[in-house]
């Protein structure tokens, strides 16, 4: 290496022999005034104690011999002087951040399984170790002491904490995309307000793709089919299924340069056009206004609609299901009134039966708006907002660990809704310190690192904070319920009166919350899914172990546990599927955001007609919010082809080299990049048969 061509005064002194490998792979001498300066200007310890405890470092450099300095080792010397003089604070300031070298060894070789979704290639194990910085980072700096050691003791779980400097979820009308074309920071390409449906296509895409590096989860894109229709009018079903398959197969490849992850997406798609919408005028090529409404392109945005689950139907070219995006689709009470509906409904049956994965939302209370649909409170500048202006993003989920808070009621249910109200004030303290924490990034403006989200236009910024949310997610509801009560959800009828009775305050809770800081706490549904698996395994070797092991799920011995997600029944419940839908559904009348009942379809259960039934009695018989009816796959690793159901040998070619398939929290993914509370989980769930039941 290159070393310094002059030496200032105090390493000329040093001894020449000496010399450090500093952090910016440069050599000097060593120079104790360089850590004098050090503490002076990261610890803030006073120019007298740093002289002091640099010279007891440069004495125990010398006692010990070494010869071979890093700034590192330094580093490390002089914290432990720093905790002798009992200077934490200092210490803390003072603190390297990094991973170990058996854990970025495990990270390179991607033989570690936290993730959800695991990049692959070295770009991928980039990001994975520049996470787990910002994971300390987001522990030392952004989060209180108060909220980093309930996270770190399994209190609450804080959602990817490694993506502390972004959002979690961004959510947009496409009308955005139409008006103003691509435009992103930094003085990168930009192109025009598309003329056709095509090039329209191709920017959501390309955004979606740019919006994926500025959050921590999915971008969302809502009612597409009606904000595409203005485009295809006049098109025939050979055109709109081409566009179906763009769509599909261009947010399905991987995204390379965040290390071969798939873009997160999610893709709301109406079968009637929402009532928010009907009313507005139609947004067409270029971005210019059609002289229509919305309301009079519900033929066409059908007809896309009918394409677009077909081609999801057969898959992608080797017959695998799409991993994203994530299809969400909405039902109204009027679904029924509109000519077409029961070829829909079988076709959306084949398309469940056959590859699952689809969302099917039950849009009983009409939204009022887009904001509401997405669970922001309505204000009055919502009514003023254009449909270009339609934006909104949940900035953090934290999830709550119920059966701790059990542990500690020991049956009283007064004294778990008071831990309850403790623990949410804490839960809303992560929210906010996290927000202030964004504000930060977000008052730097298009020259900071949330430049696109902070983009400007003459009539908005991109994101408005005020029309953000806060998500809380209580994990183990039904755990709960069973230390208070000794039976499950699906057992009695007193268990789900128990549930509904800590689901109550826990809404009651997130809305005191909302008023007192003026900002939005919802209570909902999770997607994460480590945090079942954590809080679990936190809970079996915490002080509640004994409890514990007798309550959560899974293997105790093996380290494969896991509690139940948010507002669900166990996995393993063997119920039929409408009473899963039943029982869930009371929960979900309270309002719950994004919450879905998942049913899990055996090899057996392919036959349309039961879901057809399930669908309408789900929709007129329950209170439930949404389905997710989802079979397995088995991936050959051979011949590549994908098969349905279980096997231990491929059909085709009988190799037994295999991978699993199958429905996380909500989208599908690989077995074998599952945490094992997640593959836990998925061996212990009951599978409904060809009844569903």
């Amino acid at each position: 290496m290159e070393r310094a061509e002059s030496w200032s005064q105090p390493e000329a002194r040093a001894e020449p022999e000496l010399y450090v490998r500093r952090s910016d792979e440069q050599v000097a001498r060593f120079d104790p005034q360089r850590i004098v300066d050090a503490l002076v200007r990261e610890a803030h310890v006073d120019v007298e104690l740093a002289t002091k405890i640099s010279a007891e470092v440069t004495e125990a450099i010398a006692r010990s011999g070494i010869r071979a300095l890093s700034s590192a080792l330094i580093r490390e010397l002089v914290n432990v002087k720093l905790l002798e003089h009992g200077l934490e604070a200092a210490h803390r300031a003072h603190s390297r951040l990094g991973v170990p070298l058996y854990d970025a060894d495990r990270l390179i070789r991607q033989s570690a399984r936290e993730r959800e979704a695991p990049p692959h290639g070295p770009e991928g194990t980039s990001l994975l170790l520049a996470e787990a910085i910002k994971r300390e980072y987001a522990i030392r700096e952004v989060f209180s002491e108060a909220v980093a050691e309930a996270h770190l003791t399994g209190g609450i779980h804080i959602q990817n904490l490694g993506a502390v400097d972004r959002p979690y979820a961004l959510t947009s009308s496409v009308d955005y995309l139409k008006r103003y074309g691509i435009a992103l920071p930094h003085g990168f390409a930009s192109a025009r307000p598309a003329r056709h449906p095509e090039v329209l296509l191709a920017h959501l895409v390309k955004f979606s793709a740019a919006l994926h590096g500025y959050l921590a989860g999915p971008v969302v894109w809502d009612s597409l089919n009606v904000a595409l229709a203005p485009y295809l009018r006049g098109a025939e079903d050979r055109d709109l299924r081409q566009l179906a398959q763009l769509l599909l197969f261009e947010l399905s490849a991987p995204a390379v340069a965040r290390g071969g992850q798939v873009i997160a997406c999610e893709v709301h798609m109406d079968w009637e056009v929402p009532a928010y919408l009907a009313h507005r005028p139609a947004l067409g090529p270029q971005g210019e206004e059609t002289g229509e409404t919305y309301a009079a392109y519900g033929e066409i945005a059908r007809r896309f609609l009918l394409q677009l689950l077909d081609v999801y139907r057969e898959g992608d070219g080797q017959g695998r299901p799409f991993l994203t995006p994530h299809l969400v689709l909405h039902l109204t009470e009027h679904f029924t009134r509109i000519e077409g509906y029961r070829e829909f409904l079988d076709l959306l049956c084949h398309v469940l039966a056959q590859r699952g994965g689809v969302r099917v939302v039950f849009d009983r209370d009409l939204p009022g708006s887009f904001f509401s649909r997405f669970s922001v409170p309505f204000e009055s500048s919502h009514e003023r907002a254009q449909t270009w202006q339609w934006r909104t993003a949940a900035l953090q989920a934290v999830a709550v660990n119920l059966p701790r808070l059990g542990y500690r009621a020991n049956g009283d249910l007064l004294a778990l809704l008071q831990q309850l109200t403790e623990v949410m004030e804490l839960v809303a303290q992560a929210h906010l310190e996290k927000r202030i924490f964004l504000e930060k990034l977000m008052a730097l403006g298009e020259t900071g690192p949330l430049a696109l989200l902070a983009l400007r236009h003459p009539e908005m910024t991109f994101l408005k904070l005020t029309w953000t949310t806060h998500l809380i997610c209580p994990f183990g509801l039904d755990e709960a319920v069973w230390l208070l009560t000794g039976r499950h959800l699906h057992e009695s009828d007193q268990a789900v009166e128990m549930a509904l009775r800590i689901a109550t305050h826990l809404v009651r809770e997130a809305e005191r919350l909302s008023d007192k800081h003026k900002v939005r706490f919802v209570v909902a549904d999770s997607t994460d899914e480590v945090a079942a698996h954590r809080l679990a395994r936190l809970d079996v070797r915490s002080p509640f172990a004994a409890r514990a092991a007798g309550t959560v799920s899974g293997d105790v011995e093996t380290g494969g546990v896991y509690y139940s997600r948010p507002f669900k029944v166990l996995p393993h419940a063997s119920v039929r599927a409408l009473e899963r839908v039943r029982i869930e559904g009371l929960l979900h009348d309270l309002g719950i955001f994004g919450v879905t009942t998942p049913i899990w379809l055996s090899e057996r259960a392919t036959a349309v007609e039961p879901l057809v039934a399930l669908i309408s009695r789900g929709f007129f018989q329950t209170h439930s919010a949404g389905l997710l009816p989802a079979p397995d796959f088995t991936l050959c690793l051979d011949c590549g082809r994908c098969i349905r159901g279980l096997h231990r040998q491929c059909p085709h070619c009988h190799s037994s080299r295999l991978d699993g398939l199958a429905l996380g929290a909500q989208t599908f993914g690989r077995l074998s990049t599952w945490n094992h509370g997640l593959l836990a989980e998925w061996r212990h769930r009951y599978r409904v048969d060809e009844d569903l039941g």
